[in-house]
């Protein structure tokens, strides 16, 4: 029982969850290139696995994620679950090493290179974001670039290759840009209800450094270009998603103190995008509904908290 559990500790420290919109992100990329438009495809157990194995690389930037922040979250409160797990920074650091090498090395011996330069690269900007002197989760602009370049772009591209032999650059920005921007403002959006600790804690995001109502300007910004662009591009899909986000930006805007629109600003979006590129690869939504459950499930019975909410699970009872 005691090595099962240090186990999915392993296992749910990569925040599995929060894979699902990279593995969403490298399907959108997938299906475009692949030019799929009807709905409830198959796709071939050789592209889910690459696409998994690219996504391990993610998993170890979210360990060392936790492993940069553990003094912080040491300090606060909340569910940090490095912490809770009793996960070593040692152990964190191997089992990070062990992920990495495994998204670079077994696509590179299955004759796939380009994911594995893809899995590195995404593996250089972690570092990037999570570690000083760099720290961009702590800088302005670099820190939504960080998310909108790693899930817009480098996601985007581990779908496009697998999905295509041969395909201009152009044809790629063209089909990429609305995903950076869609990212990009979302990413400033995800800040803004950090605002408060980010400040205290020195962090200079970029909601901090230009103070909120900027920030979310700024992410509207990106929201409208996201449409603009998916609109030029014919992409109906990206188009959806950022059209009915945008609707809550431009709500918000005008309700800047109302914390839920702040919170659906983002979250929306987001869960649209998914489900629709889920209705054309299904098994997007399967497996994403099973690491949903997989993960309440996880949390209730080691630790006795409600997930999503983090806390314990007597206060999530409807009385």
């Amino acid at each position: 029982m005691r090595a099962a559990k240090f186990l999915l500790d392993l296992i749910f420290i990569t925040r599995p969850i929060i894979l699902v919109p990279v593995w969403g992100f490298a399907l959108f990329g997938y299906r475009i290139s692949t030019q799929t438009n009807d709905f409830f495809q198959m796709i071939s157990f050789q592209t889910i696995a690459q696409i998994f194995l690219f996504s391990l690389s993610v998993a170890a930037v979210y360990v060392l994620n936790q492993v940069a922040d553990r003094k912080v979250d040491e300090a606060n409160e909340g569910f940090p679950l490095l912490l809770k797990a009793g996960v070593s920074n040692k152990t964190a650091w191997i089992w990070t090493i062990i992920l990495a090498l495994l998204s670079i090395t077994i696509p590179f011996f299955c004759g796939f290179p380009k994911i594995s330069v893809l899995s590195a690269f995404s593996l250089g900007i972690g570092v990037l974001y999570c570690f000083k002197p760099f720290s961009f989760s702590g800088r302005p602009i670099l820190d939504f670039l960080s998310n909108a370049l790693g899930y817009g772009t480098v996601a985007f591209a581990v779908g496009w290759i697998l999905g295509t032999t041969f395909a201009s650059h152009f044809d790629f920005l063209f089909a990429m840009l609305p995903y950076f921007f869609m990212m990009a403002g979302g990413s400033i959006s995800s800040t803004l209800p950090d605002y408060d600790g980010d400040k205290a804690n020195g962090k200079i995001t970029t909601a901090v450094f230009f103070g909120k109502r900027t920030a979310h300007f700024i992410a509207m910004l990106c929201i409208i270009l996201s449409v603009a662009l998916a609109f030029n591009a014919g992409d109906f899909v990206a188009l959806s998603a950022s059209s009915v986000a945008l609707v809550f930006y431009i709500l918000h805007a005008f309700a800047p103190q109302n914390q839920k629109l702040m919170e659906m600003c983002y979250k929306v979006g987001g869960g649209i995008s998914m489900l629709i590129i889920g209705a054309f690869f299904p098994i997007l939504l399967i497996v994403g509904g099973l690491v949903f459950a997989a993960t309440v499930a996880y949390f209730r019975v080691f630790y006795n908290v409600g997930y999503p909410s983090l806390l314990p699970a007597e206060a999530t009872v409807l009385k």
